[in-house]
């Protein structure tokens, strides 16, 4: 699947030029930094489970989470903005995707002032939604255990068709969390749901010895709400190739790199969609 990747990667390349900061949350300096374990189970179907690593920004009033590899490719893809689009950038970029960190994880949320923000693409297409970030109604239970080396409580709410356990210690007095997941006195260490389909655990937290920057995407998302986003994202996964090339006007069809065939590169987008059915939010 090493000629698909180049195409989506490619597919979001040309745009860059034009991107342009959203002026809606200025930069701030992380004071610390959650490096959290994320272990899911992408197919209902199947047992199996994926791992992945996130990062927890913590400003002084402005967080963002991001998975490590969407992390690197934001980094890569900033040095190749300012570059020409041609065959000779293309044919580098190719080679420096191939060395980054995988990640299936393409959003950023930003949390900040009582509002959250989250940011996602589906093929070339970014969009943004907002949402109270106490859209969560948390139930707080008294007992104290050790979790991951911190006193925690435990705490219960209902979030995206999922029932949700928490783990939350006072001892880092900071009201954020993996994910969409905050609105506790303290920050949260650990967060699943009660089939264990989405675990979410913190593997260190430490303040940064470098400045690490909160900035917000440079890519102007389209503003959507998230039932707009998830109808986005099922028409994707009912077409994935037919959305790729909305996306990208109609223009060229759809290629590979490798020699395979658009209808054969259509079976597997739709293969591996079949295989993805099992979202962190089921509604």
């Amino acid at each position: 699947m090493r000629g698909f990747r180049l195409l989506l990667a490619l597919a979001t390349l040309p745009g860059l030029r034009a991107a342009a900061q959203t002026p809606a949350l200025a930069p701030e300096p992380a004071v610390l930094v959650g490096t959290y374990r994320l272990s899911y189970q992408p197919d209902s179907t199947n047992p199996t489970k994926r791992a992945d690593i996130f990062y927890l920004l913590l400003g002084k009033t402005l967080s963002k989470f991001q998975s490590r590899g969407e992390q690197a490719a934001d980094s890569l893809l900033a040095v190749f903005e300012g570059l020409p689009f041609n065959q000779e950038t293309a044919q580098l970029l190719s080679k420096q995707i191939d060395y980054l960190p995988r990640s299936r994880s393409h959003y950023s949320i930003y949390k900040a002032a009582g509002r959250l923000y989250f940011y996602d693409r589906i093929t070339s297409t970014h969009y943004r939604y907002e949402e109270p970030a106490t859209i969560l109604s948390w139930t707080i239970m008294p007992p104290t255990v050790t979790v991951g080396g911190y006193a925690c409580q435990r705490a219960t709410t209902n979030y995206g068709g999922r029932q949700w356990e928490a783990w939350f210690t006072r001892e880092v007095p900071v009201s954020d969390g993996p994910y969409k997941f905050s609105g506790l006195p303290g920050l949260i260490v650990k967060v699943s749901d009660t089939r264990q389909h989405y675990v979410f655990e913190l593997a260190k937290l430490t303040k940064p010895t470098t400045e690490r920057l909160i900035t917000l995407p440079k890519k102007t998302p389209i503003a959507t709400d998230r039932a707009a986003f998830r109808r986005a994202q099922a028409a994707y996964q009912a077409d994935p190739m037919g959305s790729l090339a909305a996306a990208n006007g109609g223009r060229g069809g759809v290629y590979s790199t490798d020699g395979t065939s658009p209808e054969q590169l259509a079976q597997r987008a739709r293969d591996l969609a079949r295989k993805r059915n099992n979202a962190l939010e089921l509604r």
